[in-house]
């Protein structure tokens, strides 16, 4: 029979059905699903769509090493990051303590080269309050009541201007610099006023207060006083 029937055999009624497919059946492929589907597995396919891949997820959690790698690339940059920032912090906090040593050491060089017969006494004392060490007890030696009244009686006067500073050395508390100072200086007993080029290095030692001055050598010539 082409068409689904019945067949009467007696009394007994038999229900046949035909073996060709109805039109709104469904087709059946051996190589594929009845519903018409794609037959790609779809559990292969990867991230970008391609049959049969991987999905990125997958692929790096089969691979431990890779994710481990990568942990160790980020720690690196991170460390780098971590130690760069470390070293520049260090360099400026250096080369700002340089520069307040030179400052420093560029007050007292103006102090110590200008002063002037009517205030001595607070050009002086501003001179010993910058000093510390060898150079405290020098410099209250020095600049003492005798040289003072001296230096009024004479009506000297000093003008100095620093030419040349820089920091020779640094670290540790404790800074060398050093200065050309061009100075023009004056008493009643010269007719004119008299220069001279001083080449001066500045030890400086950090205190709580600050820089102070440790120790002043002058050169002059080949000597140094």
């Amino acid at each position: 029979m082409t068409r689904r029937g019945i067949v009467s055999t007696g009394t007994t009624m038999v229900r046949e059905h035909s073996t060709r497919p109805r039109q709104d059946d469904p087709v059946v492929d051996a190589a594929g699903p009845v519903d018409g589907t794609d037959p790609v597995e779809t559990g292969d396919e990867g991230a970008t769509g391609r049959p049969g891949g991987r999905s990125g997820r997958a692929r790096f959690y089969r691979r431990p090493w890779a994710f481990i790698v990568v942990c160790l690339i980020a720690l690196a940059g991170v460390a780098g990051t971590v130690g760069f920032g470390l070293a520049w912090s260090s360099n400026n906090a250096r080369q700002a303590g340089a520069n307040q040593a030179k400052a420093t050491a560029s007050t007292f060089l103006i102090a110590l080269t200008n002063f002037d017969a009517k205030s001595i006494d607070a050009d002086f004392s501003k001179i010993t309050n910058m000093a510390t060490g060898t150079f405290s007890s020098q410099a209250n030696k020095f600049f003492g009541s005798d040289i003072r009244q001296k230096l009024e009686t004479a009506l000297a006067t000093s003008r100095g201007q620093i030419r040349d500073i820089y920091v020779e050395s640094y670290g540790g508390g404790q800074a060398s610099v050093y200065s050309v100072i061009d100075q023009v200086y004056a008493n009643n007993t010269s007719k004119t006023p008299q220069s001279d080029v001083l080449r001066v290095v500045v030890n400086l030692t950090q205190r709580p207060q600050g820089w102070k001055v440790s120790n002043v050598t002058v050169f002059e010539g080949g000597s140094s006083t």
